[in-house]
């Protein structure tokens, strides 16, 4: 695992406090903290914060993403997404992503 800031490892686990860690704006009105990353083995753990009114146009991902939504709401081209809920995309699947009231998620990305 990458050295990643508020994180201590004993006995081959890595514990973290992800309120010690910053939100990097990664985009208009997007927002990430990283929990985990493997770039060599094409493996990232992060929490994502989409502020009220962000979209995103149709894109894809090289990586299997997992999607849990933590709090708020997002949609794609085919449904909405609340807190609770859960979705899985395969590499190169088409999505759009928008929000009216906000969101955070825990993004999973794992390459096949």
């Amino acid at each position: 695992m990458t050295g990643i800031a508020g994180s201590f490892a004993i006995d081959g686990s890595t514990y973290l406090h992800p309120d010690r860690i910053d939100w990097k704006q990664d985009g208009e009105k997007y927002w990430i903290k990283t929990l985990y990353e493997q770039p060599d083995k094409g493996e990232r753990v992060c929490l994502a914060r989409l502020d009220p009114g962000a979209s995103f146009a149709m894109h894809a991902h090289d990586e299997v993403e997992h999607i849990y939504v933590l709090s708020g709401s997002f949609r794609d081209q085919n449904r909405t997404l609340r807190a609770g809920d859960y979705a899985c995309r395969q590499p190169g699947a088409p999505h759009t992503t928008e929000t009216d009231e906000g969101a955070v998620m825990l993004l999973v990305y794992s390459r096949p």
